[in-house]
């Protein structure tokens, strides 16, 4: 008779199946750790803030950024307000594993090519904004 995997063992084989993409964030999140970033663990996922990041985030245009299971951004307090967004890219990244970066590049090329916005857009931005939407209405319902 076949037996499911344990909790942990699905859990730990979901890592191993995003970390190709968490490793991109590692490399990013220890370059901004170098640089006076600081690191905390929310939800599943490190987050990190400070150091280059928040220099990265004016070049760049953004306030977070998820690489797997690594959340990049400006501060401590921006990441307590955009969590619910950025776990739904923790959440996307589980999905699609190796191929999130890409395929999250392409949405944006099909949005942009057919005359939408890239980033606004992009069907993973409006699945991310959803389920923070979902998650508020939760909280306000049981607050």
């Amino acid at each position: 008779m076949l037996r499911m995997p344990s909790r942990r063992f699905a859990r730990v084989l979901l890592y191993v199946w995003v970390a190709p993409t968490s490793a991109v964030g590692v490399c990013a999140g220890l370059v901004a750790l170098s640089t006076g970033g600081r690191m905390q663990m929310r939800c599943g996922a490190i987050e990190i803030y400070g150091g280059l990041v928040r220099r990265w985030s004016r070049r760049f245009g953004f306030v977070a950024v998820t690489l797997g299971h690594v959340i990049l951004g400006v501060d401590a307090m921006t990441l307590e307000h955009v969590r619910d967004h950025e776990q739904a890219h923790v959440r996307q990244a589980e999905v699609w594993g190796p191929f999130f970066i890409p395929v999250y590049l392409l949405a944006g090329l099909w949005v942009w090519s057919r005359g939408g916005r890239a980033y606004y857009d992009n069907w993973f931005e409006r699945d991310a904004r959803r389920a923070e939407d979902n998650a508020r209405r939760t909280r306000d319902r049981y607050a």
